[in-house]
């Protein structure tokens, strides 16, 4: 992996949008203080490729940002990838995965969710985040991860840098490939054991197909007497049957006569029926005449009534026009009202208002007034605490110069009381001592009046004070009368300016929409509208006057058509019952003579139907039971079909018993070659597995490792230190001969072999680079290797000068391997050795990187 552009915003200590072009230089040292953000573009490249860095989760994120998102455009084996990876905070993170195309196009690689997606990232670069900053970073902190491994952890994250993780797929294949051949093994076993079941029951089948085949032989002879017996009784059943059909011939016959003379019957009484019908139709002719002249002159003045009626209606419909006119313009000025009665209504709503707003006014006034003597009586106050706070600085200064002119009388006749020879005060001659007693007195009585004078300030003191404190309370009760005379002044303002525009409005009202009002309504009431189509109207009304058309009697005319028109039907039927009556009269004689000659026939039939009957009944007497013979045969013939199945199954698995023996033979031949297949699946597995090829080859990538490391140890110790891996060693059960596989890295110096925590800080960080730059150094010169960057992030400050100078010297001695090598320091001496420097510096705006 060769990094070829990194783009991060909001991620660590980098708050605003940064951008790095790794493609300008092959060795590069990123330098800078502690703390200014050197590592957190080490973080920046394992978070985006693999989600993982010192720290997870939203602690990435900036503590100024709400969001971090990082890009990186790395090459790997000849192809451009993208990664691009962001978290908002306490949200869910994206991840995004890329390919550049030979056009120069992005092609998306990623899945369906984040885990398929970084599943994808981890099988394209053939790494995961542990077996990366093991292989081909030296993450600060982390210079010794791969040394302080355990032994086994340090063989299987060697044994993923050298790519061998192909072997565990390929002993995985053959496991699956194992178990298939076992599962098709116990399918075979099973079969054979079913067949061999089989095989062990063939004398039973065989006898069994014996007596089955006697039983069925006797069977079928005592069915085949049963059949000729049964045929002689039906024989005579056919006999019988014929004489049952001629019986119910005759039966049949004598039923088709009576129902034939009741048919007869049936057709007279209709036909007697229709005769006195058409006798009465005769009867009405005269009425039937009458009815049908009636419906002539019906249908005539109907007709003329329909042809005024169409008149009426043509010239009708001419009034539409001017209808829909008229209708229009009403509905407008209509529309026209409402609306200014809706806006009258509103008028009436403002002038309440307005009058309202008017009282309003006037309280807000009163208000004002009262605030207004709240802010006179406030300031009068805050002018008398400024007069008392004077008095109160004069008492205070006068008790002041009080106190201390008694303090100094008092001093003066403490000393006068308590000494002899005192010298006057004023012309310094000696005094006796009544002349000192009455200057103890005067100065006693000085100091009484002060004394007075101070007591008497202090009282004062103490009413200013009072005094001070009620006016300030009442000060602070009138606090908010500015504020309230601000508001209502506001308040009274806001109501004036709603007045002036309602009265405007109301103005409008007056001036210009109550005059249209009223006309309106004039015109509506009074129809004053349309005239054009009002005149146009009234001459068709004229017109249609002049028709006389009377729907009324136009109804009246077509109920009585409608009413008499049946007529015509009364008189086509009498028509036809005049030509209809004497044929009719001559079929009831015809069916009178039928139904005689049926009745003499019927009597007759009777006759033969019952001497045929009685001899049918003589017969069946004494007739066998063949129903019965043949359910018994029936019987027999399912027991022998039954039989005859039994007989062909038994003789089946006869039959089966030689096809089973070949075929136990073939699963036999095939379980032997599925065998020997088992047995060359788990010798690939044990190939496949760790202590096999993988283990091999790691013992032949060891010795170059441990010669590479030695090697770069060599320079860095000055030949003083070299290690030694061993990847067997025995178990603590003495008894066991076998070995255990491991990965322990032995140390020795001058001094012998000591363990790894007995080193220094600067020699451990000797060993573990050795050891990691030999790892990378072999990787590098593999086929197919696929690391080709290399980056160091710690290790230069636990060096003395010579340790930092011969690793420096490592470093280019390693650099024609790797296409990427980054060094990280914040030592000043060492930015010099390196052609390009990534300067690290944090502002107040987060860090920032300078390319130099």
């Amino acid at each position: 992996m060769i990094p070829q552009k990194l783009n991060l915003t909001g991620f660590l200590s980098y708050r605003d949008p940064i951008e790095i072009d790794f493609t300008t230089f092959d060795l590069a040292c990123i330098s800078g203080p502690n703390g200014a953000g050197k590592s957190s573009l080490l973080d920046a490249i394992t978070w985006v490729l693999f989600g993982q860095a010192r720290r997870r989760d939203d602690a990435v994120i900036n503590s100024s940002s709400d969001v971090t998102q990082v890009s990186l455009d790395f090459e790997y084996e000849g192809n451009l990838y993208r990664v691009m990876r962001a978290k908002p905070r306490g949200k869910t993170a994206s991840l995004e995965f890329h390919l550049q195309t030979p056009e120069g196009d992005w092609k998306p690689l990623s899945e369906r969710t984040i885990r398929e997606t970084q599943t994808r990232i981890d099988e394209t670069l053939r790494l995961d985040y542990d077996t990366f900053v093991n292989a081909a970073f030296f993450l600060q902190g982390k210079a010794d991860e791969f040394t302080q491994l355990r032994p086994g952890d340090r063989k299987r994250i060697l044994s993923n840098i050298l790519g061998l993780e192909t072997w565990e797929v390929y002993r995985q294949r053959a496991v699956t490939e194992r178990k298939s051949i076992e599962a098709r093994v116990a399918h075979i076993d099973g079969r054979l054991d079913e067949i061999r079941t089989e095989l062990a029951e063939g004398p039973v089948r065989k006898q069994r197909l014996k007596s089955l085949s006697t039983d069925l032989e006797r069977l079928s002879q005592a069915r085949a007497t049963k059949d000729k017996l049964i045929e002689d009784m039906r024989k005579v059943s056919a006999s019988l049957a014929e004489q049952q059909k001629l019986v119910d011939t005759l039966a049949r016959q004598l039923e088709t006569t009576q129902e034939t003379k009741n048919q007869l019957e049936d057709r007279l009484v209709r036909r007697i029926e229709e005769r006195a019908t058409h006798e009465a139709n005769l009867d009405r002719a005269a009425d039937i005449q009458a009815e049908y002249e009636t419906w002539q002159e019906s249908k005539a003045d109907l007709e003329r009534l329909d042809d005024l009626a169409y008149t009426f209606r043509e010239q009708e419909a001419r009034r539409h026009d001017p209808l829909t006119v008229i209708e229009k313009e009403k509905a407008r000025l209509e529309e026209k009202r409402d609306t200014l009665i809706a806006r009258r209504k509103e008028i009436d709503l403002l002038t309440k208002e307005t009058i309202k707003y008017q009282r309003d006014i006037k309280k807000q006034q009163s208000e004002l007034d009262h605030a207004q003597a709240d802010i006179k009586n406030k300031d009068d106050l805050e002018s008398q605490i400024l007069i008392a706070q004077k008095e109160n600085i004069e008492a205070e200064g006068e008790n002041t110069a009080l106190k201390s002119s008694m303090d100094e009388l008092k001093e003066r006749i403490d000393h006068l009381q308590h000494m002899d020879g005192a010298d006057c005060p004023i012309c310094g001659q000696p005094l006796g001592d009544q002349e000192r007693s009455l200057l103890i007195e005067k100065l006693t009585k000085e100091g009484k009046e002060l004394g007075d004078r101070f007591r008497t300030n202090k009282d004062v003191l103490k009413d200013v004070a009072d005094r001070i404190k009620t006016m300030q309370k009442d000060v602070q009760a009138l606090a908010s009368a500015n504020e309230n005379q601000r508001r209502i002044s506001r308040a009274i303002d806001q109501l004036q300016t709603q007045i002036e525009a309602n009265e405007s409005r109301i103005k409008q009202w007056e001036e210009s929409d109550a005059a249209q009002l009223s006309k309106i309504k004039k015109s509506l009431e009074k129809g004053e509208f349309a005239e054009q189509a009002r005149r146009e109207l009234t001459a068709i009304d004229k017109q249609l006057n002049k028709i006389s058309y009377d729907p009324k009697a136009h109804e009246e005319a077509r109920k009585k058509e409608s009413r008499y028109r049946k007529s015509i039907d009364a008189l086509r039927g009498l028509e036809k019952t005049r030509a209809a009556l004497d044929p009719l009269k001559r079929e009831i004689v015809d069916l009178e003579t039928q139904i005689q000659q049926l009745n003499d026939g019927i009597e007759k039939q009777e006759k033969e139907h019952a001497e045929s009957a009685e001899i049918l009944k003589g017969a069946l007497d004494q007739a066998p039971d063949v129903e019965n013979a043949e359910r018994e045969l029936l019987i027999q013939q399912e027991q022998e079909n039954q039989l005859r199945l039994e007989v062909g199954a038994a003789n089946q698995k006869v039959l089966i018993l030689d096809d089973l023996k070949e075929r136990a033979s073939e699963f036999e031949m095939q379980r032997e070659v599925q065998t020997q297949l088992i047995g060359q699946y788990k010798t690939l597995e044990r190939a496949f597995s760790k202590e096999g090829v993988p283990a091999l080859l790691i013992e032949q990538a060891l010795p170059q490792i441990e010669s590479k490391a030695n090697h770069i140890l060599e320079r860095l110790s000055d030949g003083s230190m070299s290690i030694r891996f061993e990847t067997q060693r025995e178990f603590k059960d003495r008894k066991r001969e076998d070995l255990k596989e491991t990965l322990d890295i032995l140390i020795s110096d001058s001094a012998g072999s000591r363990d790894y925590e007995m080193y220094s800080g600067g020699e451990a960080f000797r060993i573990n680079f050795a050891i990691r730059l030999a790892l990378s150094e072999v990787l590098a010169q593999r086929a197919g290797a696929r690391l080709q960057t290399l980056v160091i992030d710690e290790g230069f400050g636990s060096q003395d000068a010579l340790g930092r100078q011969r690793l420096v010297e490592a470093i280019n001695q390693v650099r024609p391997d790797f296409a990427k090598i980054l060094v990280i320091t914040h030592i000043d001496d060492l930015k010099d050795a390196f052609p390009v420097r990534l300067e690290v510096e944090k502002t107040e705006r987060g860090s920032v990187v300078h390319v130099t």
